[in-house]
């Protein structure tokens, strides 16, 4: 019995350092993309000094909404430790749109049209029967960002560094 017990706490504290390491490695992505960010962002506000190019800057525009899913997508995962599919299928759709606005409707081959409408149908398909939306709720009110983060801190103060979840 001794013998068990032994074997799966290794099991337990391996699989735990192994979550641990993957969450800085989640939280190291979300930092860069948050740093890509701000700089697509103050690309964006240099360019309005320059001639305006519609399919550019709304192909910019997207790309950050990219980015802000894949963010939002990465925190779900650092706070459920699952991958939100719904939000991927987001992400797809709204990447492939991005692609077409950069090339051109007129400028794609008939054929791609046709298959990415089919691949769009498929994914709308599966989001809206194969039950892969998950409605999420915020436990409480959230004040604003200030207010948030003392909660955050004053969080982290009371509980100490070794008991943060």
């Amino acid at each position: 019995m001794a013998v068990e017990v032994l074997y799966t706490k290794i099991h337990d504290i391996f699989r735990r350092l192994l979550e641990n390491i993957q969450d800085v490695i989640v939280i190291g992505i979300c930092v860069v993309l948050f740093i890509l960010m701000l700089k697509v962002i103050a690309s964006l506000f240099l360019s309005l000094w320059q001639p305006i190019e519609f399919g550019v800057i709304a192909a910019e525009l997207i790309y950050v909404l990219v980015l802000v899913e894949i963010y939002r997508l990465l925190i779900i995962y650092l706070r459920e430790h699952r991958i939100a599919v719904d939000i991927m299928i987001e992400v797809g759709v709204v990447s492939v749109l991005r692609e077409i606005i950069l090339i051109g409707v007129l400028k794609i081959n008939p054929w791609t049209i046709i298959a990415v409408s089919v691949l769009f149908i498929a994914l709308l398909l599966l989001l809206h029967f194969g039950a892969v939306r998950k409605t999420e709720y915020e436990s409480e009110m959230k004040g604003s960002v200030f207010r948030e983060m003392k909660k955050s801190f004053d969080g982290y103060r009371r509980r100490g560094p070794e008991e943060t979840p």
